[in-house]
């Protein structure tokens, strides 16, 4: 892993010279140029995209968590952490505002600089060829799959000419566009064949084919009701069959091994900036493991901000290396139930919300370990109460993993919770810089 880390950083520095705004000049071409002219300068390129990729994790995950019931902030927050936390003063200029749509940009300009160059360069493998390319068309439809959850206009163009902002719906089509072509450009490689990509170029407990099938299950699910009518059932149903692809035995995950820091970890434990919230651990149901997988509500909590609110502190990100899990297999059960619950078969969702309940916790993965007590039909007896019921196990499964703001879009009218805020403003230095901006 320090081979593979090293190799990231010494592409993360030919990469990222440039400003962060999308509409400069890139005075780097000559080093990319370098860079992706050789095997190992790609390989190094594609495990700098990843890197770029887990160490803005936090900026994914931080407004999503802010405007909603997850994160509060703490006696060190910054101005920007509390207009998100409050819901007021949001200005543009803020980076909780700029970071996502600018770290966003870099991945993906990154990906099409090897999507572009890998087919192109000899010595390289089928099989390591289609590797590269699904690997990097699956990080770009992370990257802009997180900011699309963020921003209701953005652009799809990563250039550094900088590109015209369309509604995040398109922007939800483009994320499945290349899912979509990220698996069928792997479909027929065979595992074998995958080994060196796997083995020299992808981070370690990464599975490339089940995080794009799991990353189509939960985009397909965001993008349904977005759909005209004629296609909102059959996107619920892509959701369904391709959460149904996923082994639920195995789990991708982000790492961050010495020098890295966990990002979530150095925000708020390091810098003191932000906490869970104590009402997100009261809110669950009694003995529900999945609140001291995410937070340890025993430890000293830090001071709020203001100083009545009650915090607590992370468990799973309460320490430097902690890994981020790109999905739980919770998730999958949990879009599957949600499914049936749309398509009114209440039976089959019920029994998947209890296989989730069921689910005992691992050292990477959340488990409610409520088997003993299954839910009956009895008393989830219509779509609504089962809606209910999902809205909250994805609260208690999914904490932390960047995605409430957008349940609460979804699932909202179920649970009684509105977010503070509809969306981030466009950035100021966008606004400014680009002209295709529309600011």
């Amino acid at each position: 892993m320090t081979r593979r880390l090293g190799a990231s950083l010494v592409a993360l520095a030919l990469l990222a010279g440039c400003d962060m705004n999308m509409n400069l000049n890139n005075p780097n071409a000559a080093t990319e140029q370098t860079a992706l002219n050789t095997v190992d300068g790609l390989i190094a390129t594609e495990l700098g995209m990843q890197e770029q990729f887990a160490s803005s994790i936090n900026t994914y995950v931080r407004a999503p968590a802010l405007v909603t019931d997850e994160w509060g902030t703490a006696s060190k927050a910054l101005a920007a952490d509390l207009s998100l936390y409050n819901g007021t003063g949001i200005d543009a200029s803020y980076g909780v505002v700029s970071d996502p749509y600018y770290v966003t940009y870099r991945v993906a300009r990154t990906a099409d600089l090897i999507i572009a160059r890998a087919p192109q360069l000899s010595g390289l493998s089928a099989g390591f060829t289609a590797g590269l390319v699904s690997n990097a068309k699956l990080f770009k439809a992370m990257a802009l799959g997180y900011a699309a959850q963020q921003y209701e206009r953005l652009p799809l163009d990563a250039s550094v000419s900088g590109g015209t902002p369309v509604p995040r719906v398109q922007a939800f089509g483009e994320v499945i566009s290349l899912l979509e072509s990220a698996r069928s450009g792997i479909q027929n490689v065979s595992d074998a064949d995958l080994a060196g990509f796997n083995s020299r170029a992808l981070t370690p407990n990464f599975d490339l084919r089940n995080t794009i099938d799991a990353m189509l299950a939960r985009y397909y699910l965001i993008a349904a009701p977005y759909q005209a009518a004629s296609d909102t059932a059959a996107f619920y149903q892509k959701a369904y069959d391709a959460a149904g692809r996923v082994n639920l035995t195995k789990v991708s995950l982000l790492q961050f091994p010495d020098p890295s820091l966990n990002p979530i970890y150095n925000y708020s434990v390091v810098a003191g900036y932000v906490a869970p919230l104590r009402s997100w651990a009261r809110g669950a149901e009694a003995n529900d493991k999945r609140v001291p997988f995410w937070v340890d509500t025993l430890a000293t909590p830090p001071a709020g901000n203001p100083p009545s609110l009650q915090l607590a502190q992370f468990k799973l990100y309460g320490t430097r290396n902690a890994p981020f899990p790109v999905y739980v297999p919770g998730e999958m059960r949990l879009i599957q139930a949600e499914v049936k619950a749309r398509q009114n078969d209440l039976p089959a969702a019920i029994a998947l919300i209890n296989q989730v309940r069921a689910e005992k916790p691992t050292t990477s993965t959340p488990g409610a370990d409520l088997g003993a007590i299954p839910l009956t039909a009895a008393t989830l007896d219509t779509q609504a109460k089962v809606l209910a019921q999902i809205a909250y196990e994805r609260k208690y499964e999914l904490f932390s993993q960047g995605l409430r703001w957008e349940d609460l879009r979804r699932l909202g009218t179920y649970s009684g919770v509105t977010p503070k805020v509809a969306f981030l403003p466009m950035p100021q230095a966008e606004c400014n810089t680009n002209p295709n901006a529309g600011c």
